[in-house]
């Protein structure tokens, strides 16, 4: 579990670290997205977990002002990143301070989900975007 948290962790600051500069320069909303590649066999089980121990601290999250919105979304066409999660912040900072909340309330929450996240996972990657335009735009506060 330790070793998981810790890989996901050095993943994250080396995704910062690449994208720190430009976000916080312009300050623009951002879009995070977790990809993962699972056996097909197991999108299933996968989706389910997500939405019953990840997404209950999303949600609140999101309630708590934290993160503007989040999504799960599955592979239709196209690669092979098929079980994948995006977050809307509105800024690096905001999501720096999400993103250590997220992971504490994970750890007390559901402290045994890493084990079982890592069972499914093939591969994993992570993306930070900077959102240029989109309608309706996001609000600001």
């Amino acid at each position: 579990m330790k070793r998981l948290s810790k890989i996901f962790a050095l993943l994250f600051v080396f995704i910062l670290a690449a994208g720190n500069i430009q976000a916080q320069e312009s300050e623009q909303p951002l879009l995070v997205v977790s990809f993962q590649k699972v056996k097909m066999s197991d999108v299933g089980a996968m989706n389910k977990m997500i939405n019953e121990k990840f997404a209950p601290i999303l949600n609140g999250l999101v309630d708590d002002k934290m993160l503007l919105n989040w999504g799960l979304f599955n592979h239709a066409w196209g690669d092979g990143w098929n079980v994948n999660v995006w977050y809307t912040v509105k800024d690096m900072a905001s999501f720096d301070k999400f993103w250590e909340e997220y992971i504490k309330r994970i750890n007390e929450k559901q402290p045994d989900v890493w084990k079982e996240l890592r069972g499914y996972i093939q591969e994993h990657k992570d993306n930070i975007y900077t959102i240029m335009n989109q309608y309706p735009v996001l609000p600001q506060k």
